[in-house]
């Protein structure tokens, strides 16, 4: 490691701290920009949901685009775009102008998930071998944190300078992320290591759909469960806590600040973990992803419980904080454990699009109950809407739950049938060279009488093993667009009549 890499993994690292401080910088604000600048529940959720509505399709473009244009100009334009939007977010709120506030926040949210995918090949790139592992947490821990720290900070610089400041330094360090880069390219730290040469680990094959088989339709179901009850409560847990506790704006602002500490303590556990009892199966990243989901429902249970019963959110906060510290971490780590590494770029950007877009619907659906279950006595109506929403996110977690035990099941099952020592062996991937015909291509069939084409390298039991399987496939990313394009027609619905 050459002190011009070093540089440039600091520069590289530095790339999300502005864009993790501004994502969750809204949540600890809810109650005051409802007092302050009259924001109703509906109101508050679609400014959340407008920076999370480009993450519905911009994982699965977000690789070709790096591969496109390289990491240079790429880092330079996601950079700049999270810069644009959090000025034009600055701007709306020194007006107090709900749709300026709106529109900075989507065009942040059109930078914020491929300035992901451009940091992460630039880790991978920079990194020795030996020290991939550590890199990637790194980067990854730097946003975590910036994240954590904004949740601490927001409401007490609101407090003490006005409804400007926190978004003031959101700006300063979306700056600093840019200038940062721009000073990377400009004395070409890490030049050596070949960064011209740099492309996306994350470029999308849209002819692998077809081989995706159940067990990772499942999987994706799966995430669009998470997706409906991770991000909407990080967001609304500070309001949520302050009503259903009876407590001051700061206190619950604090305690809510517990659930993003969570990945900053369990990301590289939970790495070491998968790779050194994970790598020849996923069972030990299944069990922990039960693990996580029960971790979340406990804290949900914990919450639903009477306040005079339980007296402090704390304990409920700790338990979600632990569920969902290492559950983000593992959706990830599993894919690799289930796919080649040819259909991984896939499965990765439809596996953040569909939580993503459960993530958004579930934003705006939440903000809009919360609003309507409103009544004469707003308080006790608050308190009421708060736990009728907190008992939709346990029953959903229940089913994510189910589903989870149900994938680890329908993968083993696929594996011990053989499937996928013979789809190792003879399953299709997308490729344009013509099925050799001949004895060996009889050989084939003979032992396997399903789809017996290409050889495929690495894990496959997310593959198809029948013409029934890949019908499905299909059908299944078709529902997935039809979902996305549903969660859009649901937020412009919304934003019309409430903005």
């Amino acid at each position: 490691m050459t002190r011009s890499r070093w540089l440039a993994l600091a520069a590289v690292c530095a790339l999300s701290v502005g864009s993790h401080f501004s994502a969750y910088l809204l949540g600890p604000l809810k109650s005051r920009l409802h007092r302050e600048m009259g924001t109703s529940n509906s109101q508050f959720s679609l400014l959340v949901a407008s920076f999370n509505l480009n993450s519905t399709w911009t994982p699965l473009v977000a690789g070709i685009f790096v591969a496109r244009f390289g990491t240079a100009l790429s880092s330079v334009a996601t950079t700049g775009c999270v810069l644009v939007g959090q000025l034009i977010l600055l701007l709306g709120v020194t007006i107090e102008h709900l749709n300026i506030m709106t529109l900075g926040l989507f065009v942040f949210g059109l930078g914020m998930t491929p300035l992901a995918v451009v940091q992460e090949t630039l880790l991978s790139h920079l990194s020795p071998s030996h020290n991939l592992g550590i890199s990637l947490a790194l980067g990854l821990v730097s946003g975590k944190s910036s994240s954590f720290i904004s949740s601490l900070v927001s409401l007490p610089l609101a407090k003490k300078f006005g409804d400007w400041m926190p978004f003031t330094l959101a700006v300063i360090l979306c700056s600093v992320s840019f200038l940062g880069n721009a000073l990377r390219l400009l004395f070409g730290w890490g030049s050596e290591a070949g960064e011209a040469a740099v492309k996306a680990e994350r470029r999308v094959s849209w002819g692998g759909v077809g081989s995706l088989g159940d067990v990772f339709w499942v999987y994706i179901l799966l995430n669009v469960l998470a997706g409906a009850i991770w991000q909407p409560f990080l967001h609304l847990s500070a309001n949520l806590v302050q009503h259903r506790y009876n407590l001051t704006e700061s206190i619950a602002s604090f305690q809510a600040s517990i659930l993003l500490a969570g990945a900053i303590v369990l990301y590289p556990l939970v790495g070491i973990l998968t790779d050194r009892l994970g790598t020849s199966t996923p069972r030990v990243t299944f069990h922990c992803i039960h693990l996580s989901s029960l971790f979340t429902l406990l804290g949900y249970t914990y919450l639903l419980l009477p306040p005079s019963l339980t007296g402090s959110p704390w304990f409920g906060m700790i338990l979600f904080a632990m569920g969902h510290g290492m559950a983000t971490l593992l959706m990830v780590i599993v894919v690799p454990r289930l796919l080649p590494p040819a259909l991984v770029p896939l499965g990765l950007g439809l596996h953040k699009s569909l939580e993503m877009a459960s993530s958004s619907l579930s934003q705006t659906l939440s903000g809009l109950w919360l609003d309507h279950a409103r009544g004469a006595d707003e308080e006790e109506a608050e308190y009421q809407a708060g736990s009728s929403l907190l008992r939709v996110y346990w029953t959903i977690n229940i089913l994510q739950f189910i589903c989870a035990l149900f994938l680890w099941r329908l993968e083993r099952r696929k594996r011990r049938e053989g499937g996928v020592e013979m789809a190792e062996e003879y399953e299709q991937l997308p490729s344009s060279d013509p099925v050799e015909e001949g004895s060996e291509g009889e050989e084939q069939e003979g032992r396997v009488n399903k789809v017996p084409l290409i050889r495929v390298d690495g894990p496959s039991s997310a593959l198809v093993h029948s013409e029934g399987e890949r019908r499905r496939a299909k059908w299944g990313f078709g529902a997935s667009l039809g979902f996305i394009g549903v969660v859009w027609l649901v937020f412009m619905t919304t934003a019309w009549s409430r903005l």
